[in-house]
C-alpha cells in the first residue's frame, strides 16, 4: 500500500523542514499543499522531500476542513492508500511503530496517533479514497465514528510551541470564526466547546463558562460534555468562585462517571474554598477512576486528559487536606503516595 504525507503550508520555512523529516524516509511521496506561500518554505520543502516531493495549490478561504478534505483528495489523486497528516509545526516519532504493517492489517478508515504528552489523541493516518469529511472552519472535525478508527500503541506527534503573539492572535482568530460558526450551527456541541477553548485562553472566563455550559447542555457525547463541564469549573475556579466550580465538575460527572480529573478539580477547589474535608472526600473519589492505583484503564477515552490528575493529582489535594484536618499519619501517607504517583507518570 502506497504512503504519502500531507502538509498545508503557508510562509514557514523556517519549520517546514523538520517536519517533512519526521516522514520523509518511511512514505512514499510527501504532498505539500501551498496555501499561499510567500517566502522559501516551498524550496525547503522540496530539498528535504527529493525525488519524494509532489506540490499542489489551494487558495487560502479561511476554513481548515476545506483545506484538509483537498489534501486527502490529491493524495487519492497521486494513487495514494493511505495519507498521514502532519502541518508544519509537527513531528512524527514512530518510537518502534510498524507503520506499514498497521496500515495493512488496518480494517479501520482511521488510524489515531496520540501526543507525546499522552493528554489526547488525533486522527492521523486516512484510508483512501476518504469516505468521510472534514467539517469546520478551525478545530476541523473528521467523523472517525462513520468509518471506525483505532488508536496506535507506540506512535506519537510532537507540537511545536508557539510564541504568546502568536497563540494570542491564534486564539482570537479562533473566536472570531468560531462566534460566527456557532451561530449558524447553534446545535452543534463540538464548535461552543472550542469558542470555550478561545476564550478561556483569552481569559474571558465568563464568555468562556457560558460557551462550555452550552457544549455540555447539547449533549454531543458523554466524554466531551463532561469535559466541557472541566473546562468550564476551570474559569470558575479562576474567577476564585470555588463553589460554583465544585458543582460545575458534579455535573460532569453525572454526564461520564469515568472522568477521574473531575473528582481531583472538585478536591482542588474545595479546598481553595477552606473545606478541607470535602477536599479529601473528593480526592478519594478521584483515585479509584486514575490511572494510578485504579481502574482508570477501564474509561474508553479518546481524548481530554489532565495526565497528572490521573495519577498524583488527588494525592497532592489530599495531602494538604488531611494535615489541615490534623490527620497527620494519613497526610504522611498521601505525600508518600503523591510521590510514588510522579513517579509512576514518568516511567509510563
Amino acid at each position: 500500500m502506497k504512503l504519502v504525507s500531507t502538509t498545508l503550508t503557508g510562509s514557514c520555512e523556517d519549520i517546514i523542514g523538520d517536519a517533512l523529516r519526521s516522514v520523509v524516509e518511511w512514505v512514499d511521496a510527501c504532498l505539500v499543499i501551498d496555501t499561499g506561500v510567500t517566502d522559501k518554505t516551498l524550496q525547503v520543502a522540496r530539498s528535504v522531500a527529493g525525488d519524494k516531493y509532489v506540490e499542489r495549490k489551494f487558495a487560502w478561504i479561511s476554513d481548515f476542513a476545506a483545506a484538509r478534505n483537498f489534501a486527502l483528495d490529491a493524495a487519492h489523486e497521486w494513487g495514494a492508500d493511505w495519507a498521514i497528516t502532519v502541518d508544519t509545526d509537527e513531528r512524527i516519532d514512530l518510537r518502534g511503530e510498524l507503520i506499514h504493517a498497521e496500515i495493512e492489517a488496518a480494517t479501520e478508515g482511521v488510524l489515531m496517533v496520540t501526543d507525546e504528552t499522552n493528554a489526547y489523541s488525533k486522527e492521523r493516518l486516512f484510508r483512501l479514497p476518504a469516505k468521510a469529511r472534514f467539517s469546520g472552519p478551525t478545530h476541523e472535525s473528521f467523523p472517525s465514528y462513520k468509518v471506525g478508527s483505532r488508536v496506535l500503541e507506540k506512535a506519537r506527534f510532537i507540537e511545536l510551541p508557539k510564541k504568546p503573539d502568536a497563540l494570542r492572535a491564534k486564539f482570537e482568530r479562533d473566536a472570531k470564526i468560531l462566534g460566527k460558526h456557532t451561530k449558524a450551527n447553534p446545535k452543534d456541541p463540538r464548535w461552543f466547546y472550542y469558542l470555550g477553548d478561545a476564550l478561556q485562553n483569552l481569559g474571558r472566563f465568563e464568555e468562556a463558562i457560558a460557551a462550555y455550559k452550552s457544549c455540555a447542555d447539547l449533549r454531543g457525547w458523554n466524554e466531551e460534555s463532561a469535559w466541557a463541564c472541566f473546562r468550564a469549573a476551570e474559569c470558575f475556579i479562576q474567577l476564585k468562585r470555588f463553589n460554583d466550580a465544585v458543582e460545575v465538575c458534579a455535573t460532569g460527572l453525572s454526564r461520564h462517571a469515568g472522568i477521574a480529573e473531575l473528582a481531583w478539580l472538585a478536591g482542588f477547589a474545595s479546598w481553595q474554598a477552606g473545606r478541607p474535608d470535602q477536599a479529601a472526600f473528593w480526592a478519594r473519589l478521584a483515585i479509584p477512576m486514575g490511572l494510578f492505583r485504579g481502574r482508570g484503564q477501564d474509561a474508553k477515552r479518546i481524548g481530554f486528559r489532565n495526565v497528572s490528575a490521573l495519577y498524583e493529582g488527588p494525592y497532592d489535594v489530599l495531602r494538604f487536606a488531611l494535615r489541615a484536618m490534623g490527620d497527620t499519619a494519613g497526610a504522611d501517607e498521601a505525600e508518600r503516595l503523591y510521590q510514588e504517583a510522579i513517579r509512576a507518570r514518568s516511567q509510563g
